[in-house]
């Protein structure tokens, strides 16, 4: 027989073969999630809310949800949190009491199911009440069947303190991301999610009373999670599983604004090499004056060292602040050395025995060094 021939035999067999296999697979996950709607409407399953054709209610009901950042305040590297006043709109496209075919009702107030992250947990059970001891306060507009809306509305004038960790390796070049999060904690997300609205996307107040000088806001995000609760619950016959809850988390991203902060922090080390980088315009005859230049540059430098360790004493982790001051004192050292190598005799290294290539060098390779930190 003809290898060709058989070749061919052998191709198109594999290929109907994938075909059929795509097909039925096709065929099974259709079949599976056509179940599990169906368990889910019969009201046998979770969430046990009977459904029929004549029931408008689609699963998963969809909050959509609007940030305002009004003002954050608490911005220290000192705290492990924030303080933010936000308010917040919840748009859901059906009413706040959906009336069943068959009689009942599914409450759908925002507050009895969306809670927020906060560094003291409101009250999962009474989430209104914890909203309005907090000093939040709800607000009902009803159906609103004007664009961009077309949905029931809710808004919610809200302050709270919030958790944060500072991530400082990048420090005093980093962007912190403020995290305000809206969590469904006792609803399984194949029923109730959340989700950033797509009409009002998130913003922030650009004249804050309390936000702090030396900060900016670059950009507000959001990220939709989910994640396990430890309750169980029937969705389908013979099988339990854990519920699985809804997480939206808006991440306000915050700058390091101005050049305030580089100066400060940086001012005294910079002018400690630049003392030293000058020796190199002194002649070698000089050589008391030479040193006596970088040792007191050193000195500046390690003094500089120690006004920021003072200043971020809380942090225990080595940041690009820590490593610009460590260059400039090696550079220092360098440059030094370079200088007793000009005068000693004994020693010899050609290329920096001219003063312009020393001169050039060690600025070069601070200036390098300094921009591949701050860039890397």
């Amino acid at each position: 027989m003809n290898i060709n021939l058989v070749m061919r035999y052998i191709f198109l067999t594999f290929f109907i073969s994938l075909i059929n296999i795509n097909l039925f697979s096709s065929t099974v996950t259709d079949s599976i999630k056509i179940d599990y709607k169906d368990y889910a409407r019969s009201g046998n399953y979770y969430p046990y809310t009977p459904l029929t054709d004549e029931d408008s209610l689609e699963y998963p009901i969809y909050w959509d949800i609007q940030l305002n950042v009004d003002d954050l305040y608490d911005l220290d590297i000192g705290n492990n949190f924030f303080t933010a006043e936000i308010t917040a709109g919840f748009y859901i496209k059906y009413d706040s009491i959906f009336e069943l075919s068959s009689g009942g009702v599914f409450p759908l107030y925002p507050y009895d199911h969306i809670t927020m992250e906060t560094k003291e947990p409101l009250n999962a059970d009474a989430v209104y009440k914890g909203f309005e001891q907090d000093g939040g306060s709800w607000f009902f507009y009803g159906y609103i069947p004007d664009e961009p809306y077309e949905a029931t509305a809710y808004e919610l004038n809200y302050k709270n303190v919030f958790n944060h960790k500072w991530n400082l390796r990048e420090y005093p070049f980093d962007v912190q991301e403020m995290k305000i999060e809206f969590i469904i904690p006792l609803m399984d997300s194949s029923i109730m999610r959340l989700r950033e609205s797509k009409s009002f996307p998130p913003t922030f107040n650009k004249d804050m009373d309390n936000f702090r000088d030396g900060y900016k806001i670059t950009s507000i995000r959001s990220e939709v999670s989910y994640f396990e609760t430890p309750y169980q619950d029937q969705f389908v016959p013979d099988s339990l599983r854990n519920i699985v809850g809804s997480k939206i988390t808006f991440y306000i991203g915050i700058d390091r604004s101005g050049s305030f902060l580089f100066t400060k922090l940086f001012g005294g080390s910079f002018c400690a090499f630049i003392i030293s980088w000058l020796a190199f315009f002194i002649p070698r005859t000089s050589f008391d004056t030479r040193i006596s230049l970088n040792m007191g540059a050193i000195f500046g430098a390690i003094g500089n060292r120690y006004f920021v360790d003072s200043s971020l004493s809380n942090i225990q982790v080595m940041t690009k602040s820590d490593i610009i001051n460590y260059i400039c004192i090696a550079l220092l050292i360098f440059n030094i050395i370079i200088i007793i190598v000009q005068k000693n005799d004994d020693i010899t290294w050609t290329f920096f025995e001219k003063g312009t290539n020393a001169l050039i060098f060690s600025a070069a390779l601070f200036t390098s060094l300094i921009l591949f930190v701050i860039f890397w």
